[in-house]
Parts: structure tokens; sequence; C-alpha cells
């Protein structure tokens, strides 16, 4: 088929509004396609260059379009193929493969406003290894399948916060570290852009959390430890303490119960708080009985 100016200007995904906050909650990444087609008829072109004997475009030439786009390159049987420059006429830039008219191995593509991507392409759209940096200087180097982060890759914010793991579809998606710009880093699970399964949570002044989250918030089993040598093992739901719990200082330990955020019940010993378990709490049955130097050595604290 002919060149077609279309395909390449609609797939690439250039543009870019960034959702992210400074806190574990509403950490996301939003690169939108906002790209809008031309209507340009495969008439509407004058072409400059070799043909063979059948008329059709052979070697070297460049191509026009009625708007100003212009595609310089080489073509075989009529289509591109081969190394070739497009200049959109709205200011966008490709340089590089194509093959049958259309967008096909290493390439690179900037855009009017300064955002480029240099890397591999497939039927027009990104398709492996590649980076992507955007004008206000957040950057992704990583894999794409289909026109999106998808596999393993690193985007980093302009503000330096960082992210490396796993993508899809163009959202952190397995596993992955991300370091806040304040220092702060979690490492674990994540699903659609957000926290979600096991991870580990390290503030900058020593505070460690190590247990589940469910989409940004704590939910489920885990541990906090306080830089002062305060320990809290217990379960969460929906970001608040909600069930069984074991809190320790020195050689301090109190056993309780909480209900959304509130403490419900004291245990006045070991025997009446172990008696108190929830059957979604008893697997957790033997942590709880771990003392403070094997809690210490879970969390990785000297």
């Amino acid at each position: 088929m002919p060149l077609n100016k279309n395909n390449l200007k609609s797939n690439f995904n250039i543009n870019s509004s960034r959702n992210h906050q400074d806190k574990s909650s509403e950490i996301g990444t939003d690169r939108s396609n906002g790209q809008t087609q031309q209507s340009i008829t495969t008439q509407s072109f004058s072409f400059i260059g070799n043909k063979n004997h059948s008329g059709k475009k052979e070697g070297f030439g460049i191509q026009k379009w009625k708007d100003g786009s212009i595609y310089k390159g080489y073509f075989i049987d009529d289509q591109a193929k081969g190394w070739g420059i497009f200049y959109h006429a709205d200011g966008d830039i490709y340089k590089g493969e194509f093959e049958k008219g259309i967008t096909k191995g290493y390439g690179e593509y900037t855009h009017e406003k300064g955002a480029i991507y240099y890397g591999y392409w497939l039927d027009d759209i990104q398709f492996g290894i590649g980076y992507e940096k955007w004008e206000e200087n957040s950057n992704y180097f990583g894999n794409y399948k289909n026109g999106k982060k998808d596999g393993i890759g690193t985007y980093i914010w302009q503000d330096n916060t960082k992210y490396e793991g796993e993508w899809k579809e163009n959202a952190m998606d397995g596993f992955g570290i991300y370091h806040f710009h304040n220092g702060r880093i979690y490492k674990g699970e994540w699903k659609d852009g957000k926290i979600h399964g096991y991870g580990e949570f390290h503030w900058i002044e020593g505070k460690k959390y190590y247990g589940f989250y469910k989409y940004d918030l704590k939910d489920g089993f885990g541990f906090y430890y306080w830089p002062d040598g305060k320990f809290f093992v217990g379960f969460w739901k929906e970001g608040k303490q909600h069930g069984i719990s074991k809190y320790i200082k020195g050689k301090q330990v109190k056993y309780c119960r909480w209900k959304n955020g509130k403490k419900e019940k004291n245990f006045f010993n070991e025997e009446q708080f172990f008696n108190s378990f929830e059957p979604y709490e008893e697997k957790y049955l033997t942590i709880f009985q771990w003392d403070i130097n094997k809690i210490k050595e879970y969390m990785e604290i000297i």
C-alpha cells in the first residue's frame, strides 16, 4: 500500500498528563494519546525520485503532501522501505526504518513541542526497547508492547522520583521499586498503577512497614517499626488498624484488638490473646509468637 502518514501520527504515544503526588496513595502514570489524525488521501502528493520499468517508485525519492508533510527516503515496489525521514505538517519528525510503507525496526520520533522517542517500532507503533522523554523532562527507558509501556522499565519524573520495575499496558504492574523525591522507598507489588500485594515501605526518618496493601492502602497483615524501638504487629483494613495486634516497646508487650482504626479491646495476658483469634487471623499465629529479635531480623533492623 502507499505510504500512509496517518497511522504513524495517530499511534504515537507522545502527549502527556502526569498524576503523581508525594505519598504512597495516588501514585500513577498516564501517557495518553492526544494526537489528531489528518485526512490526507493517497492522491494528495507529488513525487520526485526513481521509478522502475513498471512506473512504481523504486530507490530514493521525495514524496510531498498538499498539507506540507514530506517523506524523504527509499522505496521498493511503490512502498517506503528501508531508511527514511518523515516530516509531519505540524512539525513532528520521524527518522528511521520503514517496511511496506509503515514503521518497522529502529526509529526516532521528535514531537514539535520537544518530546522524543528513540527505539523500536512494529506496524507504526512502539514495540520493543525504547527511550521516551517528555518536554517537562520526565523520561522512560524500557520495554513497549503495542504502543504502551509493557515489561521491564524505568520511569523518572522531573522531580527525580523514580520507578524501576514491571509495567503492563502503561501502568506499574508486578514487582517494582519506587523512589520518592524526599528519600522514601517502596519495594513490592503493584497492580494497575497502585501499590497492591506485599511490599516494604521505608521512610527516611527510619520508620518501616513490611506487609500487605490493597490499592495503595495497608490492608491485611503487616509489621510497623518506629526508630525509637517500638513495633506494631497486626492487621489493617483500608489503611486503618483493624483486627488482632501486638505492640512491643523494649520489654513491654501489649495485646489488643482494633476496629476501623480505633482500639476496641485490651487483652490482659498472652493466653487470652491467643484464644481470641478470628479464623482469618489464625494462619499468622506463629508469627505473633516471634520474639523481638526475630522481628528485627525479618525487618532487617540492626
